[in-house]
């Protein structure tokens, strides 16, 4: 049954309809998981060491410094919000996807400042546990008011090799999502985090939304994924705009041949969406993700096979083609 999971979650992210089934099958998967972690239920996946565990092939040796101007014109898109997101209506969910979208985007920023207690705690030698398959390291920092999540990424082989892979808690088990969304300094929104960039710690934030998806109770997960629910159709326009952009700098190798049509098509229907609404005051919200949509539009029509890889090399090459809502230029 969860190899079955999976293979519904993978099958509907090539799916144009298939962006609520693949975060469903993923809570399968999660439900699975808990299942056998914590009643011991015997199987093909009961014997496999450290389930609370993944390792990825990504590599973060000399990641790339993201184009400071995108990362910022997203930042003020969600700035743009602070009054719906601190309002009555926005629900805890859509909070915590817009605190770890905050986290994401704010740790990818260059800071003038340095920081190297914070520095050395990222970036300490980790211990590996051979038996347990996973490796340690110390303390949780405390990033631009945000308390880390209790699980930071670490490296299971050596840091320069080309083989590098990473271990980190596996995200669609139950965790500490770590962002306390009440301490968002919306004024300094666009402010680096000293010591930053930090993108083992982005990433950690990019999980941490998987984790919300597949662990939050059934009817906050429908409420955000409600079509007529116009804050949550602006806050998964983010989600899939940002999502879209950055996931492709630390993907594993081989899902960089992932297409990126289906991701493409779900957030053109969110936009869709919100651009139907009778009272026409939504679609303000979404100009932003509206830009990254034409240009993941414009390649996809320029290259029918157009891959995650594709859009990393865009990143580093033409980061303007995001900002312009364009194609790649080459």
């Amino acid at each position: 049954m969860l190899a079955t999971s999976y293979l519904l979650c993978f099958q509907s992210s090539y799916m144009e309809d298939g962006f609520l089934e693949h975060f469903l099958s993923l809570r399968g998967c999660s439900f699975l998981s808990q299942l056998i972690l914590g009643e011991g239920f015997r199987g093909p996946f009961s014997d496999q060491k450290a389930l609370g565990m993944i390792r990825m092939d990504t590599t973060f040796c000399n990641f790339p410094v993201v184009d400071q101007e995108l990362l910022r014109e997203a930042l003020l898109s969600i700035k743009g919000l602070s009054s719906l997101m601190t309002g009555p209506i926005a629900h805890p969910i859509e909070k915590a996807i817009v605190g770890q979208l905050i986290e994401t985007l704010q740790c990818l920023l260059v800071s003038e400042v340095e920081n190297p207690e914070l520095r050395d705690a990222f970036d300490s030698t980790t211990e590996y546990d051979e038996e347990n398959n996973t490796t340690s390291i110390p303390g949780t920092p405390l990033v631009s008011g945000f308390t880390k999540a209790s699980t930071l990424p670490q490296m299971a082989s050596g840091p320069n090799s080309p083989s590098d892979l990473y271990a980190f808690a596996n995200p669609i088990l139950p965790g500490d999502l770590g962002v306390v969304f009440d301490k968002i300094d919306w004024e300094n929104l666009t402010t680096a985090p000293p010591g930053a960039p930090y993108p083992l710690q982005s990433f950690i934030a990019v999980m941490a939304i998987l984790t919300i998806f597949s662990t939050w109770p059934h009817d906050g997960l429908m409420h955000v994924f409600d079509p007529t629910n116009q804050l949550g159709n602006v806050v998964m326009a983010h989600f899939c705009a940002i999502r879209f952009v950055l996931s492709p700098l630390s993907a594993p190798r081989k899902a960089l041949t992932t297409p990126i049509r289906a991701t493409a098509q779900w957030l053109a229907r969110i936009i869709a969406a919100t651009d139907d609404d009778e009272s026409g005051e939504w679609a303000q919200y979404v100009e932003w993700p509206k830009k990254i949509l034409r240009c993941m539009e414009e390649c996809i029509e320029k290259h029918k096979g157009f891959t995650m890889e594709g859009v990393r090399d865009m990143l580093v090459r033409d980061p303007g083609a995001f900002k312009e809502g364009r194609g790649r230029n080459y």
